[in-house]
């Protein structure tokens, strides 16, 4: 059960220091960039919810770790296209890429460990 909640918990943190730091980088921006922005932060907060939300019933709401991997994933494939287009470095590549897919594989490993479990009454799970 500690694989399925970490499942829920590791991307709800990540989402939480995105929305903040984008936020704080969010300071003096005055081009068409600040609405963008705005949006990914709000959005990476109420990811946060949700992510939390799941962790109390974390068998019958596994579902969440599927979209919340397809969105990590489209993630890391935008770091790629921005080191494609030179305006991404590769240090900061190999670290998106690397929690990326860290991330990617404990929800998916979540979510195969809750449809394991899902028959079984949540005391014995």
């Amino acid at each position: 059960m500690m694989l399925l909640r970490m499942a829920f918990l590791a991307p709800a943190i990540v989402d939480f220091i995105l929305a903040i730091l984008t936020i704080y980088r969010m300071d003096g921006v005055v081009d068409d960039s600040l609405v963008p922005r705005g949006q990914f932060a709000a959005t990476a907060f109420c990811w946060t919810i949700l992510l939390l939300q799941g962790m109390r019933k974390p068998v019958q709401r596994a579902w969440i770790l599927l979209p919340t991997a397809l969105v990590i994933g489209c993630i890391g494939a935008a770091f790629l296209w921005g080191y494609m287009a030179g305006t991404v470095s590769v240090a900061r590549l190999a670290l998106a890429v690397g929690l990326s897919g860290t991330l990617i594989g404990l929800c998916l490993a979540g979510f195969k460990y809750a449809r394991g479990h899902h028959h079984r009454p949540e005391s014995e799970a």
